[in-house]
């Protein structure tokens, strides 16, 4: 087993793999982490699916965050995560490595604060389950320098609200430990929850939970859309038959006590067989997809009208992104990736690759 220690040794001993293309000034990339005959890494690639360059990773990467003047990014690893990368990801260079805190474990997401000075990541203490946002100084080499409680178990992707000063964090209400670290130790007592916090001080502003009869959705994934409302993609726990909704709008953070479930057709709800991968806005944050790489397809929503108007299938299919004008870039484990138009399809591209991309693609700027 990879230890924390040599995780981090390896990815200080490694060579920046070689860039396939120059990127063009002012031209938009997508980042995705990726596996490779046993090897991880990151890449960033064009809008047509062109890789640009790779960094490699010592364990397999999940998310990544940006911060707002596009010169900096961190990956995080999958949960339980040992380590964070810092880079540039403009010109692809590493910065620095950040490794988890003693019994502390990244879940695979973060955020920067509005002003880029703080870097804010989801993490568990691993002794007990809890969850935490772990706060680092990006101004003073990213040394931890706090952490505020979300209120939950199990949290994972977080996001800061348009406001600047709020954040929101799905807790996905899962128990697991250090000692077990992909055990699920209270199935039929989960607890989830969406979380509101104060970004200057982590107080608590507003948490949300399914109604006890749906205790079992788990939480994961955060969009937000024009208007500023929360849009969560869930995994359900419990039998693969119950038709229980998967995707839920939430007015925040003062709005409307309860989650908006939102309707689809009971064939798109069953395919997604309980499980959403990866949620996302388009250019012009009416447009919802979500994907489903169990269901092998990614479903689209108008928000303003609350009504699915795409089911697109792709086997495997789980990252995606804003295209730059319109629809979306979606990737699969594969080695594929498509455009995904709004009503009017999913498209493969034609630049294909031996890289089996993982559960989440951001924009690198």
């Amino acid at each position: 087993m990879l230890t924390r220690r040599s995780a981090l040794l390896s990815l200080g001993a490694t060579a920046l793999l070689p860039l396939a293309t120059q990127a063009t000034p002012g031209e938009r990339l997508y980042l995705n982490a990726f596996g490779e005959k046993g090897s991880f890494g990151l890449a960033a690639f064009d809008g047509d699916g062109r890789i640009r360059y790779q960094l490699p990773l010592p364990q397999r990467g999940h998310s990544f965050a940006r911060r707002a003047d596009g010169r900096m990014a961190v990956a995080f690893s999958r949960r339980p995560g040992s380590f964070a990368l810092v880079f540039d990801p403009v010109a692809g260079t590493a910065i620095r490595t950040i490794a988890a805190a003693e019994d502390r474990d990244f879940c695979g997401h973060g955020t920067f604060s509005a002003d880029g000075r703080l870097l804010f990541t989801t993490e568990v203490v691993g002794s007990t389950g809890e969850g935490v946002l772990g706060i680092y100084d990006a101004a003073e080499d990213f040394t931890r320098v706090g952490e505020f409680a979300t209120h939950g178990l199990d949290p994972h992707e977080m996001r800061l609200m348009p406001d600047g000063s709020t954040l929101v964090v799905a807790n996905g209400g899962i128990l697991m430990r250090a000692d077990m670290p992909r055990l699920k130790l209270n199935i039929a007592d989960m607890d989830p929850s969406l979380v509101y916090l104060d970004a200057r001080d982590g107080r608590l502003l507003a948490q949300i939970r399914p109604a006890a009869a749906l205790r079992q959705l788990s939480l994961r994934h955060i969009a937000i859309d024009r208007h500023g409302r929360v849009a969560v993609a869930m995994q359900y726990e419990g039998p693969e038959d119950d038709p229980v909704p998967l995707v839920a709008l939430h007015d925040a953070p003062a709005g409307a006590a309860g989650l908006e479930y939102l309707a689809m057709p009971e064939a798109d709800r069953a395919g997604m067989r309980q499980y959403c991968g990866s949620a996302a806005m388009d250019a012009g944050g009416r447009h919802l997809a979500v994907s489903s790489p169990r269901g092998n397809r990614v479903l689209v929503w108008d928000l303003d009208s609350r009504i699915m108007v795409q089911s697109a299938e792709a086997r495997d299919v789980c990252g995606i992104a804003a295209q730059a004008r319109s629809g979306f870039l979606a990737s699969n484990g594969l080695g594929r990736m498509f455009s995904l138009m709004a009503g009017s399809g999913i498209e493969e591209l034609t630049a294909r690759s031996r890289l089996q991309w993982d559960n989440h693609m951001v924009i690198a700027g």
